[in-house]
């Protein structure tokens, strides 16, 4: 069987894990992109195959391995191949990955990436195996055509995080907190928005805890709104102790940033988020919940939540899965617990069974599909303004955007030129299921 040529110039992303890991592997790209080196969605073209990993839970690591299994006989036929695993996993295993893996030529930590165009290029050229894993300082400096979407793009605010849940893997992998200047911030979505970005999103491990000298995430928000052209303005993931009611104020009195907040719960149990070193209670993140719906009209709320953690009981699970069916949230994000290596969590007895686990895991599934569907449901027959993100993967018939809550909503084309992504199209809402919200075009602009 004859197999494709790869072109040295040429790399390919498989990116696993959080929003931060899409822009890292956006900056690297765009490293790699400087240098003539373009990108590719054609990993058996590419001379550079990249993996992006993500250490925050075991079946995150397996993927990224099991991808990485799938270059061993390509790298066997073509030397030249560069393989490179970076991210979080990279970051927390280092030259362990060199040893079991040695068909990897690069294992690149978190605060290295934007150096992988010259290591890579060393793999290639001298043969070397490298681990490029110490402490360096990322330095962002990007320049705003290199991103995969014209129309919208991440910005990293902040990187690491002060936090220690005892489950999270994220403040030894990705260091403690920094954020960065707001001077460089509002300079890099001023030239985004300058080269067509009509919408941005904030991004941090606890974004909400921004701060640079006097300067709050409500100070940054506040600047930002500022910036010509900028039509709308998002932050993720709020830690719900940093969730303070000037931030909210700021969400509902300034006119890009969107009525919608990420806020993980992660347990409805007192217990378990005292076990989990979350600092604050059910009653607390209650409140929290009230504060923001109070505070800003129209808000949408998502949330995380880990069924299983080490001690959870019968009792425990109950007080989660009310807190999910009052907390009225458009999206949560559910998720089995695994012990990750470092955590104080990973020296707590697992003692929940997986079955029970896995019957928690798809019971609160089901709780989150019936509050959302009723969500939904309550849409029907308002008036949205959609973001077009481009044709329905499932009806190009048909296509999709989402609202300023970050709600996806999906409709027929209408009649003459479609709306582009990057457009704003006014729709209303005629029908829906708990993830999809099914409209009818009213106008555009």
């Amino acid at each position: 069987m004859a197999h494709p040529e790869r072109d040295p110039n040429k790399v390919c992303f498989l990116t696993f894990g959080c929003q931060m890991n899409r822009l890292d592997s956006e900056l690297a790209a765009g490293r790699f992109e400087e240098q003539g080196i373009a990108t590719t969605p054609d990993a058996d073209r590419a001379g550079t195959i990249v993996i992006n990993t993500c250490s925050v839970r075991k079946h995150a690591e397996d993927r990224a391995l099991s991808n990485l299994g799938r270059f061993k006989a390509a790298k066997r036929r073509d030397p030249h191949l560069v393989l490179v695993l970076m991210g979080c996993m990279a970051q927390r295993e280092g030259d362990r990955l060199l040893a079991r893996y040695p068909y990897l030529d690069v294992v690149c930590g978190t605060r290295r990436f934007t150096d992988l165009p010259r290591l890579a290029e060393r793999a290639r050229s001298a043969g070397e195996r490298i681990v490029a894993t110490d402490d360096e300082h990322v330095t962002i400096d990007r320049k705003p055509g290199l991103r995969p979407e014209p129309f919208r793009s991440f910005v990293s605010i902040m990187r690491g995080c002060d936090s220690f849940c005892s489950y999270c893997i994220v403040p030894y992998v990705r260091g403690r907190q920094v954020s960065r200047h707001p001077d460089k911030v509002e300079r890099e979505v001023r030239g985004l928005v300058d080269d067509g970005c009509v919408e941005v999103t904030l991004l941090g491990q606890n974004v909400a805890a921004y701060r640079h000298d006097e300067t709050d995430l409500a100070g940054l928000l506040e600047r930002l709104d500022r910036v010509p052209g900028l039509r709308r303005l998002r932050f993720i993931t709020s830690h719900p102790a940093d969730v303070s009611d000037r931030l909210l104020r700021a969400v509902e009195r300034l006119p890009s940033v969107c009525e919608h907040l990420h806020m993980p719960a992660q347990s409805g149990a007192d217990r378990i988020l005292s076990a989990m070193n979350r600092g604050y209670t059910a009653e607390f993140y209650r409140e929290r919940l009230g504060a923001a719906r109070e505070s800003i009209p129209g808000v949408e709320i998502a949330s995380d939540f880990i069924v299983g953690f080490p001690g959870e009981t019968d009792a425990d699970f109950a007080a989660t899965t009310e807190l999910l069916r009052d907390g009225g949230f458009n999206q949560c994000f559910i998720f089995k617990y695994s012990p990750r290596p470092g955590t104080r969590a990973a020296e707590m007895a697992d003692d929940v069974p997986d079955a029970v686990k896995k019957e928690r895991n798809q019971a609160l599934l089901d709780a989150q599909d019936e509050a959302a569907r009723a969500q939904n449901r309550a849409k029907e027959g308002r008036e949205f303004e959609l973001l077009v993100e481009g044709p329905s993967k499932r009806d190009p018939d048909r296509l999709t955007g989402r609202t300023r809550g970050n709600d996806i909503a999906v409709f027929p084309r209408p009649e003459g030129p479609p709306p582009q992504p990057g457009e704003f199209v006014t729709v209303r809402i005629t029908d829906s299921t708990p993830l999809t919200l099914i409209a009818e075009h009213v106008r555009s602009g």
